[in-house]
């Protein structure tokens, strides 16, 4: 007897697509980007890299963008504005695939000694324009 379950819509399994800075100054290059615990990292200029794939058994999916670091070594938000656009279209994408899924500051899930991504994200969310509208 074949199993004819209903085909689910979305990955179920991704509870949360948590938002992270990297902890680092505008200034480093980061080595090794396949030692970072991260699916997804968005550079300084905007790029999202795809640092590796979401498996069947992740619970949350985890976006950095590269900063959050002032040259003096202090937290700050330092985002571009290639990284505001991209970060935003990439949560959208996400949520696209994940619509079970919810949007959340690391610091929420994981303990930090800061504020980490180092910004309201869900009041950013909530009132991102991106440029090209904002001119």
């Amino acid at each position: 007897m074949k199993n004819r379950h209903k085909k689910r819509t979305g990955n179920g399994h991704v509870r949360h697509i948590v938002v992270h800075n990297t902890g680092t100054r505008p200034d480093m290059r980061v080595r090794e980007l396949d030692k970072l615990p991260y699916h997804f990292i968005i550079t300084r200029g905007g790029k999202l890299l795809n640092l590796k794939p979401v498996r069947k058994e992740d619970k949350t999916v985890e976006v950095a963008w590269l900063g959050g670091l002032d040259r003096y070594g202090r937290h700050t938000d330092n985002r571009t504005e290639e990284q505001s656009d991209i970060l935003f279209d990439t949560l959208v994408l996400l949520t696209d695939r994940f619509p079970e899924a919810q949007i959340t500051p690391a610091d929420n899930l994981y303990l930090y000694g800061y504020a980490n991504p180092g910004f309201d994200l869900i009041g950013w969310l909530n009132d991102y324009i991106p440029a090209f509208l904002a001119a």
